[in-house]
């Protein structure tokens, strides 16, 4: 296969697109992330939403769909050479998000979500960064 060059504006409706993708995988990563949270404090307060069969099979696929967009943000990320450090950045995220979790199940009060959307956020800016210096 011969390679050509792609013009400027080629290039930039290129970038356009890969940021795209990436934000959507960001959001749906986000989005389940949340679901999966929201099940780990159900299931240490004994407390679920419908009951523990339903929400455990909503939780497995969030935690699906969640795993399967890392897995194309990492794609992504290394497709286009780019550094690593947005999608552990997300990945922290989430860590912290469990963390927050498991450390105030009896609150009522729930900042694991502003958690998971600030990583995504700093992980969006980060990976324009990255994509827009190459």
């Amino acid at each position: 296969m011969k390679k050509h060059k792609l013009t400027k504006k080629e290039l930039e409706t290129k970038k356009k697109e890969i940021l795209e993708r990436y934000t959507i995988a960001g959001l749906w990563q986000t989005m389940c992330g949340y679901i999966v949270l929201l099940f780990i404090k159900e299931l240490l307060t004994n407390n679920y939403l419908i009951s523990f069969s339903i929400d455990i099979l909503v939780a497995i696929v969030a935690f699906y769909i969640t795993i399967h967009n890392s897995i194309n943000q990492y794609k992504l990320i290394k497709t286009n050479c780019i550094s690593v450090k947005p999608f552990y950045f997300q990945i922290f995220g989430f860590i912290v998000g469990l963390f927050i979790v498991i450390m105030t199940f009896k609150s009522p009060f729930d900042i694991s979500f502003a958690i998971l959307v600030v990583a995504l956020l700093t992980n969006k800016r980060m990976f324009e960064k990255e994509i827009n210096a190459n």
